[in-house]
């Protein structure tokens, strides 16, 4: 659920900074549209903002290095505690593999009922351990299923939390009433 910061929020007024009108923009031409009017209604996303990203049931995906070095990419479950991302996997994944020759990883989430609230994360994987992560894996069960038990784990496959410390965060977050923009006749 999207949330502003304004005064009015308090009130129980919506805020909104757009004006819906039934006519086209006066000029259309690329040279007219400044930088202001192109990110109007579009905000850097705030740590709070962050964090609720990963409060809830939006996936993740998240790219590691394969052995050649190409891109591979997972959706993933995760949570954010303090400042580390936390994400659950087992012992023999491709993600492993790919961890042990390069730390290095991206992660990107968008929020599933505003997919203009996202984030693209870049980060290393700074700690793996085995301990707590059936309990972990219960919990995010809990979260993304609603149950608390992840019926396609295999028995052999020990389960693993990847530590990730984010080194380079870039959000965006757009207020909901900007969204017919995307949609405008004008914008053919």
């Amino acid at each position: 659920m999207y949330m502003q910061k304004d005064d009015n929020y308090n009130k129980g007024k919506i805020p909104t900074s757009a004006e819906i009108v039934d006519v086209p923009p006066p000029n259309t031409d690329d040279e007219s549209v400044s930088k202001t009017e192109l990110y109007a209604g579009v905000t850097e996303l705030s740590k709070d903002e962050l964090h609720r990203l990963f409060q809830f049931r939006n996936l993740a995906y998240l790219g590691t290095l394969s052995k050649d070095g190409s891109p591979h990419i997972t959706p993933v479950w995760a949570e954010m505690v303090d400042d580390l991302i936390l994400i659950n996997t087992f012992e023999e994944s491709a993600k492993i593999r790919h961890i042990k020759k390069d730390k290095r990883i991206a992660l990107s989430i968008v929020e599933q009922n505003n997919p203009f609230n996202m984030v693209s994360i870049k980060g290393k994987v700074v700690e793996q351990t085995s301990e707590e992560a059936d309990e972990h894996l219960k919990k995010l069960a809990k979260r993304y299923l609603g149950i608390g038990k992840y019926y396609y784990r295999k028995p052999n496959h020990k389960r693993v939390i990847l530590k990730i410390k984010p080194e380079k965060i870039m959000g965006l977050s757009i207020h909901p009433a900007f969204y017919f923009l995307a949609y405008s006749p004008w914008m053919r």
